[in-house]
């Protein structure tokens, strides 16, 4: 079963959405009108890519729950807590 969500509309009419299929994740974008109204669609991992910066990124990472920061700090290096524990 499919599921989308729109996410985001540009003020040029482009708009955004976020399918859901079988657990693939899918990015559509629908152009404007006067542009063709021509869909495309994009894998989220591509999107996410190709896409960082611009407003529609920014949105979908809220869709997802996560910001900028979140996924920032994902991506550090994992850090080692080296305090050593009381023991009695």
């Amino acid at each position: 079963m499919s599921e989308a969500k729109e996410f985001s509309v540009s003020s040029n009419g482009d708009r955004w959405s976020l399918e859901v299929l079988d657990g693939d994740m899918t990015v559509i974008h629908k152009a404007n009108e006067p542009s063709g109204g021509h869909e495309t669609r994009t894998a989220l991992a591509a999107f996410l890519e190709e896409r960082a910066g611009k407003p529609e990124h920014a949105a979908l990472l809220q869709v997802l729950g996560q910001s900028r920061d979140e996924i920032e700090d994902q991506l550090k290096p994992d850090e080692t807590d080296t305090r050593s524990e009381d023991r009695d």
